[in-house]
């Protein structure tokens, strides 16, 4: 054999040499892959084990006992299993990077060797990340330990401060330090497959879980690296901040998204937050049979509501009504203002949120329980059970047989800070890609206005405008614009079975003017109960730019000219077209019930049963918003009633092209908009109809409309 391989030409050797290594290449690249593979298996196997051991070092003691990862001995036995860990994944990034054999491999393998390397840097960037906070938490150690052991400090409403000055500035320095390291994950992340990996599937889990969560990490590093200043008040490092949060009723709407009738402070100091427990504004803002006024609490009596709103028709004016301006800023300075007046405690902020914004939680925790009541809490009951326990006489008795507390006004809201502090609590177990989708949530719920913040501090305030929204008024008469406000004023829950839609005809002329149609139609179908009067007032407010000219309208209630009631209640028998012109049509038999007494009243000598009342224009043009001109008025709409009202007005041409229309929308109405647009005549000759149509659904997020020209043909754009 091997004198006939002597005697084969070179050209024939080198062939045969080739076709040798065509044959045997599989078992080479075999024999390779698990020499490597071995070595490099045991360094990752033994960096998991080491983590895995610094995991350990924290578990034990105390049940939600935070204190227990600041004790010195935990974290210099959990440093020294990351210190271990951080060798292995060098060791394994190293051999990764450098072995000629495993570049050999990485021809034939080259996902599963690119995805290896990618693993093995970022083992060492992360085990070096962790190197750096658990010296800062050794630092930190013997202040925050005995504050975690002791978090009140004797006092709810005062926290004792977790983080001074300079442990706030390390932590920071930290964050600057491992923004690096967090990039260099996430560009070494970028396309990874775990597949054909040797992992378990228990690793294989884990990882799929942090994988997707350094891209957000990487760009919250970057954000929050230029917010030292920012985060430093927010968290209460030199002081104490105190905010008042608020949970609003969308059932029963206002101004800024339903009615606020609790309360709670949350304070923050040093970096710790107080337990929130909401009270009912009821017990100290309204005047209860049965219940004795404390001249303490009860400060209210003969307050109206400030200029501008002298409009708001309702006595002892206070926190539970100050949400009046859909400007949430405004808003939310009122309700400070009256927040101090009664309780003489100085506010740096607000926070206000509906519903929608509980059952985004509830999207990414899940089913929460409600031990105490046996009660399960999903996305689709939340409001249903709130409802129960606070309006429902059965529910309210069964809180105050579990709670122990026999005072009616205090009983019936304690369910729900059962609710919220369950809820925080589940949240502060989340997973960290849990974590991560219910920030995405919180910043759209910002935009949609389900989650409003206002503070003091105007660098924090301009935050809010730059990562979600501060709420506020568009002032701009620059372009068109509008903005629906409705108000419950009621005394019910009725806005939960009225739909709004809105449909607004725009004719545009040869200089750019704009002249509106618009007709608002309120379907209240009383499709259960309201828990107060069946009858639904409705203060509406059109807000538009200063310049725009009112041309006509209808609909709106004139106070005091009463049309029609319900049978045997002193007045004419509404008929169910009510006025004969369609703008009022119910089913019957028609009933109409008490409503809230007002400033004013004409209708407390008959029991304070409110007729239907004669129809025309908006009753009220003055102004409750600087840089918008209003035109408001009553809109009273009987149970299983449909009520169109309709308005017109004038835009002159602002002097910017294109034409642009911004619709702002008030939290907590889903409403269907119809918008058409009218160009003038010659200009969009070549376009459809549906160019110039839009019509969806409204979600509490500014819109803005823009008509694109090309030609002589348009289109009319959305813009969020």
């Amino acid at each position: 054999m091997r004198q006939r391989y002597s005697q084969l030409s070179t050209r024939r050797k080198a062939l045969l040499i080739v076709l040798l290594i065509a044959i045997l290449l599989p078992s080479f690249s075999i024999i390779i892959e698990g020499i490597s593979g071995l070595l490099l298996y045991n360094h990752v196997r033994s960096g998991i084990a080491h983590l895995k051991a610094a995991q350990n070092a924290f578990s034990g003691g105390e049940k939600d006992d935070a204190s227990k990862y600041f004790d010195p001995t935990r974290l210099k036995q959990a440093q020294s299993e990351i210190n271990a860990a951080h060798d292995d994944f060098v060791s394994v990034r190293d051999d990764l990077d450098q072995d000629a054999g495993i570049g050999l491999v990485g021809l034939f393998l080259p996902s599963q060797i690119k995805a290896a390397r990618a693993l093995g840097h970022i083992g060492v960037d992360a085990t070096e990340a962790g190197q750096i906070f658990i010296k800062t938490a050794i630092n930190q150690g013997p202040t925050l330990q005995p504050a975690l052991k002791n978090p009140l400090g004797g006092d709810e409403l005062a926290p004792k401060p977790y983080l001074t000055q300079a442990g706030f500035k390390e932590i920071m320095s930290d964050l600057d330090a491992i923004a690096p390291l967090v990039h260099d994950m996430n560009i070494q992340s970028q396309g990874v497959s775990l597949s054909g990996l040797p992992l378990s599937s228990d690793q294989q889990k884990q990882l799929q879980s942090i994988l997707p969560i350094l891209p957000v990490l990487d760009n919250a590093l970057g954000q929050i690296r230029g917010m030292s200043d920012e985060l430093s008040w927010i968290l209460g490092i030199d002081q104490q901040r105190t905010f008042l949060v608020e949970p609003m009723d969308r059932a029963e709407l206002r101004a800024t998204g339903g009615f606020t009738g609790q309360f709670g402070e949350l304070a923050l100091s040093g970096g710790h937050m107080s337990p929130l427990k909401l009270k009912n504004i009821g017990q100290f803002e309204e005047v209860h049979p049965n219940v004795p006024i404390d001249p303490v609490f009860y400060k209210v009596s003969g307050q109206t509501a400030p200029d501008p709103f002298t409009w708001w028709p309702i006595g002892n004016f206070g926190l539970r009504d100050a949400n009046v301006s859909a400007d949430f800023p405004t808003s939310a300075k009122i309700m400070m203002d009256r927040y101090t007046y009664d309780f003489d405690r100085p506010l740096d902020g607000i926070i206000i949120f509906t519903p929608t914004l509980i059952k985004h939680v509830l999207h990414a925790t899940g089913p929460i329980t409600i031990d105490q009541y046996n009660e399960t809490i999903t996305e689709q009951n939340l409001e249903d059970r709130l409802h129960y326990y606070q309006l429902n006489n059965d529910g309210i008795r069964k809180a105050e047989l579990i709670e122990h507390e026999e005072n009616t006004e205090i009983a019936r809201k304690l369910f729900t800070q059962r609710v919220t502090q369950t809820l925080m609590k589940t949240v502060q177990k989340l997973p960290p890609d849990k974590l991560v989708a219910l920030g995405n949530e919180m910043l759209v719920a910002m935009k949609e206005k389900d989650l409003q913040a206002y503070f003091t501090n105007p660098q924090v305030e301009a935050l809010l405008g730059k990562f979600g929204s501060t709420a506020s008024m568009d002032r701009s008469n620059n372009h068109d614009g509008l903005f629906l406000v409705q108000t419950n004023l009621s005394a019910n829950k009725a806005s939960q079975f009225t739909t709004t839609s809105i449909q607004d005809s725009i004719t545009l002329d040869d200089k750019g003017g704009a002249t509106h149609n618009v007709q608002l139609t309120l379907d209240y179908q009383k499709k259960g109960d309201v828990y107060g009067p069946d009858t639904y007032h409705d203060y509406i407010r059109f807000y538009t730019p200063t310049t725009s000219k009112l041309l006509d309208g209808n609909g709106f209630s004139e106070r005091g000219r009463a049309f029609c009631a319900g049978a045997g209640e002193g007045y004419k028998v509404c008929k169910p077209d009510v006025f004969g012109d369609g703008s009022l049509v119910c089913q019957p038999p028609i009933k109409l019930g008490y409503a809230t007494s007002t400033i004013n009243d004409p209708y407390v000598s008959n029991d304070n049963i409110h007729p239907v009342e004669v129809t025309g224009p908006p009753t009220n043009k003055v102004s409750d918003e600087e840089g918008r001109n209003m035109y408001a008025g009553w809109a009273i709409i009987p149970a299983n009633c449909t009520l169109k009202m309709t308005l017109s007005w004038y835009v002159p041409p602002s002097g910017q092209q294109p034409y642009t229309f911004l619709m702002q929308n008030q939290a907590s109405i889903t409403a269907q908009v119809d918008l058409t647009v009218k160009p003038a005549a010659g200009t969009c000759g070549a376009s459809k109809p549906e160019d110039l149509h839009y019509k969806g659904t409204t979600n509490g997020q500014d819109t803005t409309f823009v008509l694109n020209q090309q030609g002589s043909s348009c289109s009319f754009q959305l813009k969020n």
